[in-house]
């Protein structure tokens, strides 16, 4: 069975960045030399990022989308996300683009 990466993307209002991010990130995930995953998790954004996201793995079924009603917080998203997360290898990159998803072929 292949090795699998699995990355957890936590949001809140993060409706802009969403898809900058995906463009930034798909071209660094398809240079790996395994199969990956893409998991975003949103606190049910008012900007309706997890609409975003829902549009996005429409598009690529790579993506997976936890949309948390009741639940707030960084930590709780990643490890919501990390607990439905197929992978063995495991990482987390916020949507603000604050993190460079070059980082990733490393």
């Amino acid at each position: 069975m292949p090795i699998k990466f699995s990355l957890v993307v936590p949001t809140y209002n993060e409706a802009e960045n969403l898809l900058k991010l995906y463009e930034k990130i798909i071209p660094c995930l398809d240079s790996l030399p395994f199969d990956s995953e893409i998991i975003v998790v949103d606190d049910n954004s008012p900007d309706r990022t997890w609409k975003v996201a829902e549009d996005l793995a429409g598009q690529d079924k790579r993506i997976k989308v936890i949309r948390r009603i009741k639940q707030r917080g960084l930590a709780s998203a990643v490890v919501s996300g990390w607990a439905v997360a197929q992978g063995e290898i495991l990482g987390v990159i916020d949507a603000d683009l604050q993190h460079s998803p070059e980082v990733l072929a490393e």
